[in-house]
């Protein structure tokens, strides 16, 4: 004859209740996690208050990790405890705690961990989709981290985010400006920069864009102190940035490893410099009016209005597609993504580089496959 079948780890069994009135024993088994099943009392003045007692003295058995977290705890419970953990920059967790706060617990903040399946996972995904492509795809990721953590402390068997299929989103093709479109451009926001006091800074970050490729929050945080004169050239060392600890700051490396570089600086880059050394008043090249490093939500804003409605679609970004794309016509894609601070030329390819069309001339080399021409040896 078969024994009972073991309590699964984590577990526990019926409760017993035992003794007089105003001294009630609550007992049951329960199989902790290193697999042994054990007995597990508490006593209270009722049955009820025993009970109780007891499921505090289980819930201290459950928690694995000091996690505190059981199948039945909310989605809601699960982002308290995941977001202390999290290591990243203050920003990158910042952009967590916005993707948790403004969609996920709205959505499933009262869903139990188990109740939390693909197929609901996935309709909450793809909802979001609907409305904000871009949120639900950063959305997915922190859900995926949060349930990951879950997973880890064997909560939950699986990560039901992992199987989630999404609608594949239209590729969008990468456009960069021409040579003429820049000079073009570089025209109107010239007109516009004479047309009031104080707007040829944008005149100039714009240029310095076109000279470095840098991105926005490195322009907006270069130093003279990183500029070499005398070699013509200038060290990425940092970024501008704002986030919920340090408020708006210049951070003293770049977004990542590969961003710090130093530059070979075209010559109407490095008169830039030289001019705007001459006026300035402290070390940063770009400031506000305070001297401090200026607000990139504020760059943004003055762009916008030099830019006009004849340029709408251009963002600091596409200086970024135009001297990446110029580069790799000239001299390759790897020159490309070093220029940019990239790890690899692939994510250059795929997001700055516009494809080049016309294939290399290879008329020549195909001409000896003309049956009508005699071959000479």
């Amino acid at each position: 004859m078969r024994g009972r079948a073991p309590l699964p780890i984590g577990t526990s069994g019926q409760v017993s209740y035992s003794g007089p009135k105003g001294k009630v024993v609550a007992l049951t088994r329960f199989r902790d996690f290193d697999g042994v099943t054990r007995r597990v009392s508490a006593q209270g003045t009722s049955r009820a208050a025993a009970d109780a007692a007891l499921k505090e003295k289980l819930k201290a058995r459950t928690h694995l990790g000091g996690l505190e977290l059981t199948r039945d705890s909310t989605i809601k419970e699960l982002s308290e405890r995941w977001l202390p953990t999290l290591t990243q920059s203050q920003a990158t967790q910042d952009s967590y705690r916005q993707k948790v706060d403004r969609y996920i617990l709205p959505a499933m903040g009262a869903w139990r961990l188990w109740e939390a399946t693909t197929g609901r996972c996935e309709a909450f995904l793809r909802t979001l989709q609907a409305t904000a492509p871009s949120m639900a795809s950063q959305s997915r990721v922190v859900l995926s981290l949060m349930m990951g953590l879950a997973v880890r402390y064997d909560i939950i068997g699986t990560n039901p985010v992992r199987e989630v299929m999404m609608p594949t989103v239209e590729k969008r093709q990468v456009s960069a400006l021409s040579v003429e479109q820049v000079q073009d451009l570089r025209r109107h926001i010239d007109k516009w920069a004479g047309q009031k006091p104080g707007r040829a800074s944008t005149l100039d970050a714009m240029d310095m864009f076109l000279a470095t490729g840098l991105r926005p929050g490195e322009l907006l945080s270069l130093q003279f102190s990183d500029v070499d004169f005398r070699m013509g050239t200038i060290a990425v060392t940092g970024t501008v940035k704002r986030d919920s600890v340090h408020g708006l700051h210049r951070q003293a490396s770049p977004k990542s490893e590969s961003g710090k570089r130093v530059l070979t600086l075209p010559l109407f880059g490095l008169e830039l410099l030289r001019r705007r050394k001459a006026g300035a008043a402290g070390d940063l090249v770009f400031p506000n009016r305070n001297g401090e490093p200026m607000e990139p939500a504020n760059f943004r804003r003055l762009w916008r209005e030099a830019r006009g409605k004849q340029w709408e679609g251009v963002k600091p970004s596409s200086f970024r597609k135009a001297v990446a794309t110029l580069i790799e016509r000239e001299s390759g894609s790897l020159i490309a993504s070093r220029q940019l601070g990239h790890s690899s030329d692939a994510i250059t390819k795929k997001h700055y580089i516009e494809r080049n069309r016309n294939a290399p001339d290879s008329s020549l080399i195909l001409e000896q496959l003309n049956s009508r021409v005699t071959l000479v040896h």
